[in-house]
């Protein structure tokens, strides 16, 4: 049925195909979640929803992959970029996304006090916390124009790999493994300090969510850096560098499709909400549900102990009246 797909890729095609409607479909319930609950307005809550938006964006790249494969069409360099320029967007930007999640918990742990002055005044917040993902990406976006391939003899099949050409590629990979070096120093720290910390079961559900998340992110880039970075020294054939950076890709789309089952699996609070969505039995459906503070709230042993030692304090230089 498909003779002519070169037998090394055609696995390549159905998996990516279905990581791609199960990952849209998934990370559509997760942005919906954000619609349906008020609980999902905080800033970290808006900073996973715009994650999940990136990683949707991200998936979708792989659907012209599957038309090129399947109905036995190639494409320019320049084509391909053309036809995944906003895919690009969501690939170039989950990293930086991921480090402005892991930031965003970090000053909750660190700073809980000016955290919540955060949380009061959301919009600029937020708009500071996207600035680096959204440089990022858009950085990218011109280098790749730049070096483009126009070249109509050099035919390709069209994936996300394959949209940033030669430098561009090569940059974009060492950047991101960079980029996760600090994601990793950031998620450890946020670790060690609710180790400490008195943290509320809210605060540490999401934590954990996101933990899990970024870990299963990380050795999908981890082996997909390697598997990138290797692939220029294996072969001097360009196709098999191409096939090599389209197999390391399997991690990293499993990882960006798997943000549902992780957050259903981990946080209760998604939990409810996507029993609601789809009409089963939920508290997210009581008042009392929605009225839950969005609030983080993480306290020291020695702030508890400031605070009791200040209304002991209060208490013993008020006059009693008789």
């Amino acid at each position: 049925m498909f003779d002519y797909v070169p037998k090394e890729i055609l696995p390549l095609g159905f998996f990516f195909f279905f990581c791609s409607v199960i990952g849209i479909a998934g990370n559509i319930v997760m942005l919906m979640c954000s619609f349906r609950s008020k609980r999902f307005r905080s800033p970290c809550y808006i900073l996973i929803t715009v994650t999940c938006l990136a990683d949707a964006i991200h998936i979708s790249g792989q659907f012209p992959f599957c038309v090129h494969l399947f109905g036995n069409l190639t494409s320019t360099q320049a084509q391909c970029f053309y036809m995944l320029t906003i895919p690009l967007v969501g690939l170039t930007s989950g990293g930086p996304l991921i480090l402005s999640m892991g930031i965003d918990r970090l000053i909750a742990v660190r700073y809980p006090t000016r955290y919540r002055y955060f949380q009061e005044e959301p919009k600029l917040y937020i708009c500071a916390q996207l600035m680096f993902p959204i440089a990022y990406a858009v950085a990218f976006l011109i280098y790749g124009f730049l070096v483009r391939d126009t070249n109509v003899k050099n035919q390709i099949i069209c994936a996300n790999p394959l949209a940033l050409n030669g430098t561009a590629f090569q940059m974009f990979t060492y950047s991101s493994g960079i980029i996760y070096i600090f994601v990793f120093i950031v998620y450890l720290s946020v670790y060690i300090l609710l180790k400490s910390n008195k943290a509320s079961a809210r605060f540490k559900s999401v934590f954990r969510s996101l933990a899990v998340t970024v870990g299963l992110v990380m050795f999908g880039w981890v082996s997909t850096t390697t598997a990138n970075t290797l692939s220029y020294s294996i072969s001097d054939s360009a196709y098999t560098a191409q096939l090599i950076q389209m197999y390391a890709g399997i991690t990293v789309n499993a990882a960006a499709a798997s943000n549902v089952f992780v957050f259903y699996a981990i946080n209760s609070e998604y939990r409810e909400v996507i029993k609601a969505l789809f009409g089963c039995k939920s508290k997210a459906n009581s008042p009392a549900f929605e009225a839950s503070s969005t609030m983080v709230t993480v306290k020291s042993e020695a702030n508890l102990q400031k605070r009791r030692s200040t209304i002991l304090s209060t208490k013993s230089i008020v006059p009693v009246i008789n």
